[in-house]
């Protein structure tokens, strides 16, 4: 065929049936291939945009609980607002648990009531009324009211909830800017609802109980959480004692959703600390309609010479009064109308000491709660290094300090086992009981002379003598702090000078019953026989002579004290230190009364008369120069009448003839003559001990 015949010919329009046949399924491939890639791209824009809104309501959620806890007082265990339906649980009068095994965590916040929004610098802390002050008058001293704010999950969703008291709107000196809170469905029934001023926040939805996950930690710098308070084995007591030490939560929420037919799983966490991590449970007191119960009230001693007496906080009661009696006297305001659990009574030793405590608020003052008890007579000695009782029929050790304020000691001691090292503690005595300068004492110690030093920070130590047995009897010193006003010995031109500045300086002082103290360590001076080594003045000397052991060099010494007033050497110094540690009465302060001499001993004229005194603190002193007597150990010398007896044997060192002899003081008050006694003459000067039966 020619082309122009060819291009002559009309061109044909569409596609036939073949063609057809063959071009559809390919367009409807890619039509297909089209739509699958605008749903697959629909599909992730919407999980993106649900993960991302999921992400965005947890870090909201976070953020808002994260600001609540900054606010809050304390975490508690379980709500302290007394709830109003339907403010609880199960929008009743459930109570909230910040743990359970069916509910899961809950975060149950205590927060201060407000004038306004907690942020803004104008808003103040509100104060309930009359407790104790009307609100015209320094309410700022009043209790501060206070709200819970709970965040639990319930139906698979996180709430927030305030709760208030009921009466919150006139319990305070102004109205709260927080409004109590309640599940939305509840405030939208017709019937109003008190309680009810707001809806609860919904935070999250799609939790279960475990999704909500909480962690308290005392401690902002600490990563040991508390585990105490979020155990379910715990009760509600145990983990609200231990919440109020936390100060720092770490809270967790977790949450799944489906979306665009593929599950999101989103989480988060923030970790918050308290503004205020002092603040202890702050508790919700509401307007009282009656009188608190009495408070139960118990008394524990507490060492030197208190009684403590604590009480419970009472339901409703805003202060505590306290009234307290001593000795069987008369009762005596202890405290009035204060916000306080516990108060000290002192008093002396042997002392019966009994409160009653009444719990007030704006109605009244409850029942009293009451306790007695009584200060002991001795505290035993905190021995150290293997030092004990002696025991046998000898006073264990102890101390004791008497109404007028001298500490006196007793107690026969031993070591253990192994030797005694120079220096080493025996005791300790508690702050009270010390001395303010360090002191030193001649003492007996297996029949032979002995040194111990007391010290300022209570420690009594050996020096010298045995540890089969060392007695502490016959000891009694001013303590600090003291009343009783030190005066310096005036130390005449002979050479006596204080020893070195770390122990005590030469002084005198009386105390409140006439009975003169002296005290210092002392050197250089002349050692003739009755040079005077410090002078007193007149009224502070003793009716008549006395002879007093003390310790000079590590040795046995004595010391005199003149009816002058001057204490005297004895001769046996050399040129070393010399204690001049001693007590005595000054004449005419004291009822002397004469002991019977048995078995030969008689007075030695011109000196002490063997006599006995009490004075009113129960310190027994006994004196007298005697001669002639039997010496044989175990013999009697004299008998101290009832009253004037100790509980148990007391071991007292002694003059006799110018050495160390040892007198025993028996509970029956017979007065045994020991080691080392003479009967050319025998002074009773130093015997001392308290009085027990």
């Amino acid at each position: 065929m020619s082309i122009a015949k060819l291009f002559s010919k009309k061109i044909q329009k569409g596609f036939t049936i073949v063609e057809l046949l063959i071009i559809a399924p390919i367009v409807l491939l890619v039509i297909g291939a089209f739509i699958s890639v605008i749903v697959n791209m629909t599909g992730e824009v919407l999980m993106a945009r649900g993960a991302n809104s999921m992400a965005y309501s947890i870090q909201d959620s976070l953020n808002r609980i994260e600001a609540d806890i900054k606010l809050s007082t304390t975490f508690l265990s379980t709500n302290n607002v007394t709830l109003a339906s339907p403010q609880g649980y199960n929008d009743d009068t459930t109570a909230f648990h910040n743990v359970s095994a069916s509910t899961g965590d809950t975060l149950i916040l205590n927060t201060l009531a407000t004038t306004g929004n907690p942020l803004a610098l104008t808003s103040g802390v509100i104060y309930l009324s009359g407790q104790p002050n009307a609100c015209n008058n320094n309410p700022s001293q009043n209790k501060p009211l206070t709200l819970n704010i709970v965040y639990f999950v319930k139906n698979n969703t996180l709430w927030r909830r305030v709760l208030a008291p009921s009466n919150y709107l006139t319990a305070g000196c102004s109205t709260p800017w927080q409004k109590p809170s309640c599940n939305p469905a509840i405030i939208s029934v017709p019937t109003p609802q008190t309680m009810c001023q707001a809806q609860d926040e919904r935070l999250m939805d799609n939790i279960n109980p475990g999704d909500f996950d909480l962690q308290y930690f005392n401690s902002a710098n600490t990563n040991a959480a508390d585990i105490t308070s979020s155990s379910t084995s715990q009760t509600d007591a145990q983990r609200a004692l231990s919440l109020q030490a936390d100060t720092t939560v770490i809270a967790s929420i977790n949450t799944t959703n489906s979306i665009a037919g593929q599950s999101v799983n989103q989480s988060g966490s923030i970790r918050a600390t308290k503004l205020d991590v002092n603040a202890s449970t702050i508790a919700v007191v509401s307007t009282p309609t009656s009188v608190p119960v009495a408070p139960s009230v118990t008394a524990t001693l507490s060492v030197p010479d208190n009684m403590v007496f604590t009480w419970n906080r009472v339901t409703s009661a805003t202060s505590y009064t306290i009234n307290y009696s001593v000795a069987g006297g008369a009762y005596v305001a202890g405290a009035t109308n204060q916000n306080i659990t516990s108060y000290t009574v002192s008093a002396s030793r042997g002392q019966s000491v009994c409160a009653t405590v009444y719990a007030n608020n704006s109605v009244g003052s409850s029942p009293f709660g009451s306790a007695c008890a009584t200060i002991p007579n001795w505290y035993a000695y905190t021995y150290q290094n293997g030092w004990t009782d002696y025991a046998n029929t000898y006073a264990t050790g102890a101390y004791t300090k008497t109404s007028t304020g001298v500490v006196v000691l007793k107690g026969l001691v031993a070591k253990s086992s192994g030797t005694p090292v120079s220096g080493e503690a025996i005791a300790i005595l508690p702050p009270g009981y010390r001395p303010a300068e360090q002191l030193m004492y001649q003492v007996d110690s297996a029949s032979a002379s002995a040194r111990l030093d007391i010290h300022t920070d209570g420690a009594i130590t050996f020096a010298t003598g045995n540890g089969a047995w060392l007695s502490l009897e016959g000891i009694a010193f001013i303590p600090t702090p003291t009343s009783y006003i030190w005066t310096p010995f005036t130390l005449p031109s002979n050479g006596w000078v204080n020893y070195d500045p770390g122990w005590v300086s030469a002084g005198y002082t009386m105390d409140s019953l006439g009975r003169v103290f002296t005290k210092g360590l002392v050197k250089n001076g002349t050692t003739t026989t009755e040079t005077v080594i410090g002078a007193m003045p007149s009224n502070y000397a003793p009716p008549e002579y006395l002879h007093l052991p003390t310790t000079s060099n590590n040795s046995f010494d004595a010391n005199g004290i003149s009816t002058s007033g001057g204490v005297l050497t004895k001769g046996f110094n050399q040129n070393g230190y010399l204690s001049i540690q001693h007590s005595f009465y000054a004449a005419g302060k004291a009822t002397w009364s004469n002991l019977s001499l048995q078995n030969g001993w008689s007075q030695y004229g011109g000196f002490a008369l063997a006599q006995y005194t009490k004075g009113s603190d129960g310190i027994v002193k006994v004196k007298g120069l005697i001669q002639g007597g039997t010496t044989t150990g175990g013999t009697v010398i004299a008998n101290l009448p009832a009253g004037y007896r100790p509980a148990a044997v007391s071991l007292q060192s002694a003059v006799c003839w110018l050495v160390l002899c040892r007198f025993d003081v028996q509970p029956n008050g017979d007065i045994i003559a020991r080691d080392g006694v003479n009967s050319g003459w025998s002074a009773l000067d130093n015997i001392t001990f308290m009085a027990e039966q």
